[in-house]
């Protein structure tokens, strides 16, 4: 796995991914910084992640869109595939890459936080609720690389497999609106009041908004954590298939 994981991970910088993904996600975290910290001195870093939640829905399918299409299109796949390591192994490696690189661009929160500090000495800065918060786009963002990473192995074209997950952002971006819709249109047919609470509880903006208040519910990281590991069981699934196909 680690030598998987060292590959994967060196790639984003041999190739421009890696510069790029970085690139974009310092360019619009920090207009939203110097927006809501400078221009409108509001000085919450907190909010400077809250704007940033519905780019990472967008950005995410850049970092793992070539994680398996690239190995499939250069015909790599299957010395991967018959090489002797698990399975499991392969997709981690894969993973913990794409998961690191994600790591290295909301490291910037941090760096906002210092820049603060220095530009206004007596500014207050929320320590619990930034690493709260901070904690919440991290697992956000785990969940969605699992969800785009699985998208990648079913296709051997990167294009095709970023726009499946950027619809896929866009989707679960308006998930409560659509869910909402749906209980009107129901509650209205039926004359009844009721909410689907099921779908409510499937929400990765709604948990994503309790760890951003400053409360770590053991609850919602689990919830995080659960998305990740049905779609890396599911990318698994694939390439099972895969190899004895």
């Amino acid at each position: 796995m680690g030598a998987i994981f060292k590959r994967d991970f060196s790639s984003y910088f041999t190739s421009t991914l890696g510069y790029i993904v970085i690139a974009l996600y310092m360019l619009l975290s920090g207009f939203f910084f110097w927006l809501i910290c400078f221009y409108s001195q509001y000085n919450s870093l907190v909010e400077v992640i809250n704007n940033m939640l519905y780019v990472v829905f967008f950005l995410v399918p850049l970092i793992t869109m070539r994680s398996f299409a690239e190995e499939k299109r250069q015909r790599t796949d299957q010395a991967l595939l018959t090489a002797p390591v698990g399975l499991w192994e392969i997709v981690f490696g894969k993973y913990l890459s794409a998961l690191a690189l994600y790591t290295i661009c909301n490291m910037a929160y941090f760096l906002y936080a210092l820049v603060l500090l220095i530009s206004i000495p007596d500014v207050t800065i929320q320590w619990g609720q930034l690493l709260s918060g901070w904690l919440g786009i991290m697992l956000l963002g785990a969940a969605l690389l699992a969800i785009n990473l699985f998208y990648s192995s079913l296709t051997e074209y990167q294009i095709i497999a970023a726009v499946i997950g950027m619809g896929t952002g866009l989707v679960l971006m308006l998930y409560d609106s659509i869910v909402g819709a749906i209980n009107s249109f129901i509650n209205t047919l039926f004359s009844t009041s009721h909410q689907l609470v099921v779908l409510d509880k499937l929400s990765l903006t709604n948990h994503y908004m309790n760890l951003v208040k400053g409360v770590i519910n053991p609850a919602d990281v689990i919830f995080y954590l659960s998305w990740v590991m049905l779609f890396l069981f599911l990318t698994v699934r694939i390439l099972d298939k895969k190899r004895w196909a």
